[in-house]
């Protein structure tokens, strides 16, 4: 699809969406870009090859909704060696100057807010590639391509289209009509419970290690599968076994079973992830203390793109309290993969 066409589908899409707004959460590759909107409707734009090529240069957007929210515009660089001056389509960016350097745990970048920020993105918006100049192993370079479309999709999902403070054509409409953000799901708490003796624990992971192996076991697995229970409640307990590993993720079994002999499997009441994904695979965990059960997955081994997630325990069943995805891999951090589920702090 041309440059063209997409903007006008999107546009399209984008009026009738100011009165029935994208479905969040929301995750869209476009191009050289990626939108991931969480389930606030706080919206990031990342600059993320589609050739899947390695950059260590991105840009990334954020926005929150709501009227008052300011742009937040960053640039990372990823390699040692600073940052050098910044060419647009080969001419010095003329608005340079409103990037301001921060540091951020050891982390420096570019970065710009509000007015500033919109400045920036008012010159980018009609370019083709940002380099930073000099000589280095990997090119310091973000497309462009994209972009554009990228902050059509970020001004619809949160209600800004033709207004005052959209981020692609702004319009006549007040931003005193951009709606609220929406109300944040807060979490039963866990209520805790007593551990697992060491003999229930035992016995309890082997006994449901060896009535659920047909399940999981294969003739080439290079380890031994492993298997820990936990204490859920005063009638149940958690199993989760390690069945095999890869280079850099692992597969799992979970079960939740009675903690009484013959410990029958139960449902694991498990809400679940946003976009249709299942979780619960590269490297999964629990904590007894909090009741949090969580997963983290790589993309790759340098873990620039992957996903994450995790539930609280209420007693009775599993509630979504984080998710996190990155599709391409982009020269992130695990942390800085776009957050799509968000909830309250208890």
């Amino acid at each position: 699809m041309s440059r063209r066409m997409l903007i006008s589908a999107l546009l399209l899409a984008a009026g009738s969406a100011q009165a029935v707004p994208e479905h969040v959460p929301l995750y869209r590759e476009i191009k050289d870009w990626v939108v991931a909107c969480d389930n606030q409707r706080a919206c990031q734009a990342l600059s993320a090859p589609e050739s899947f090529g390695y950059s260590p240069f991105s840009l990334q957007l954020e926005r929150a909704a709501g009227a008052q929210a300011p742009l937040r515009l960053s640039l990372h660089y990823a390699e040692p060696g600073g940052y050098a001056p910044l060419r647009l389509d080969g001419r010095a960016l003329s608005t340079a100057d409103r990037l301001h350097l921060t540091e951020n745990q050891g982390e420096t970048t570019l970065g710009a807010e509000g007015t500033d920020a919109q400045a920036v993105l008012a010159e980018l918006r009609n370019g083709a590639q940002l380099r930073m100049e000099g000589e280095r192993e990997y090119e310091a370079v973000v497309s462009l391509s994209g972009l554009s479309a990228a902050l059509l999709l970020m001004d619809a999902v949160q209600g800004r289209v033709n207004s005052r403070s959209a981020l692609y054509r702004p319009g006549s409409r007040p931003d005193s009509e951009v709606p609220a953000a929406p109300k944040v799901p807060r979490l039963r708490a866990y209520p805790g419970v007593t551990p697992l003796s060491e003999v229930e624990q035992r016995d309890i992971a082997q006994q449901v290690m060896a009535a659920t192996r047909s399940q999981w076991v294969e003739e080439d697995m290079s380890s031994e599968p492993e298997a820990e229970a936990f204490a859920l409640n005063e009638r149940e307990a958690l199993v989760i076994i390690r069945t095999w590993c890869a280079a850099y993720n692992c597969d799992f079994a979970v079960y939740r079973v009675d903690r009484q002999p013959p410990y029958a499997e139960r449902d694991l009441q498990l809400d679940p992830l946003p976009l249709g994904h299942e979780g619960l695979s590269g490297w999964v965990s629990y904590n007894p203390d909090t009741g949090e059960l969580g997963y983290l997955y790589k993309g790759r081994g340098i873990a620039d793109c992957g996903e994450s997630g995790s539930w609280r325990f209420d007693g009775e069943r599993f509630q979504l309290a984080s998710f996190s995805f990155l599709g391409r891999c982009a020269a992130r951090n695990p942390g800085e993969w776009p957050e799509l589920w968000r909830v309250a702090e208890p």
